[in-house]
């Protein structure tokens, strides 16, 4: 799956699942306060749904997370 084709999908799940409007893809979620801990966790929950992959808390590094473009990256890297 492309990146941009992650990237497009996970700009649905922020939307439309999480009620989250990104100004850019380089937004950090976290830092702006527009990702909590609520919505993280349920953000992940849409990632190991929509994408089939396994997100591990043990070994999961938040800067990862940061930003829709990690995001992709993150996403893109565990469906290969």
């Amino acid at each position: 799956m492309s990146n941009d084709k992650i990237q497009r999908e996970l700009t649905q799940v922020l939307t439309e699942q999480l009620g989250i409007e990104l100004p850019s893809p380089d937004t950090d979620l976290i830092e702006t306060g527009l990702l909590d801990s609520l919505s993280f966790v349920e953000m992940l929950f849409e990632i190991e749904q929509r994408f089939g992959v396994s997100v591990e808390i043990e070994t999961l590094e938040l800067d990862d997370l940061r930003s829709l473009e990690k995001i992709g990256r993150f996403v893109a890297e565990r469906c290969t």
